[in-house]
């Protein structure tokens, strides 16, 4: 009990780290929407370690709830009350009760979440910044290359690295397989689900395509 409610705590001092770095005008925008996306990430990856598969399922769902009354209530700056349209806020924690739901090895979580956090989360703050020079669309949402390329290499660091802790299940063979093939699948599937189904799409391709090579 003292782990589910270490996971929640952890949770809500993100979510009130990110409104004081909102009124302090630290963080908006993109910036604040990408600082709790991959905050709250990478803290959730290590749920498995802490905490049931049940657990994580409640969790997730309670989350939605919650980030669904917040999308329409507006009471906390979530979305970081950018233009565009997008419902990531709503599915991101879909993506990890999907992975919670379809698996029960914890470096397959681990790994799928940490493209939900960090490569997801990493492309959009360099797409951001750097990406104005080299953009293009996908289904009328603006893409950069800068983005893209940025998502594909943190997808390589991810599975280069976690994958390793699979070594007595995974034949080289398939590591270098997994190495080449899954990032830049990954960064297409990113690519191709828009309006924020990213967050639901991309994890859960990590999980399935696990499955299928391991």
């Amino acid at each position: 009990m003292l782990a589910v409610i270490a996971c929640l705590a952890g949770i809500f001092a993100i979510l009130v780290i990110s409104e004081i770095l909102y009124k302090q005008k630290i963080l908006e925008g993109e910036y604040l929407r990408k600082f709790i996306h991959i905050s709250s990430g990478i803290f959730i990856t290590f749920w498995p370690w802490l905490i049931s598969w049940r657990q994580i399922q409640a969790i997730s769902l309670g989350m939605l709830f919650v980030v669904i009354f917040d999308y329409r209530s507006k009471a906390s700056h979530l979305s970081g009350d950018i233009k565009r349209l997008t419902y990531g806020v709503i599915f991101f924690p879909l993506g990890v009760l999907a992975c919670a739901l379809l698996t029960d090895n914890k470096i397959f979580f681990a790994l799928a979440v940490l493209h939900l956090a960090l490569a997801d989360g990493l492309a959009a703050v360099i797409g951001t910044a750097y990406g104005k020079k080299f953009e293009y669309r996908a289904w009328h949402q603006l893409k950069t290359l800068a983005g893209t390329m940025t998502f594909w290499i943190v997808s390589v660091c991810i599975l280069g690295t976690g994958l390793l802790f699979l070594h007595d299940s995974l034949s080289f063979s398939h590591y270098v397989f997994l190495l080449m093939a899954l990032p830049p699948a990954l960064a297409i599937l990113e690519n191709l689900a828009v309006f924020g189904t990213d967050n639901i799409v991309v994890p859960v391709a990590v999980v399935l395509a696990l499955q299928l090579a391991i």
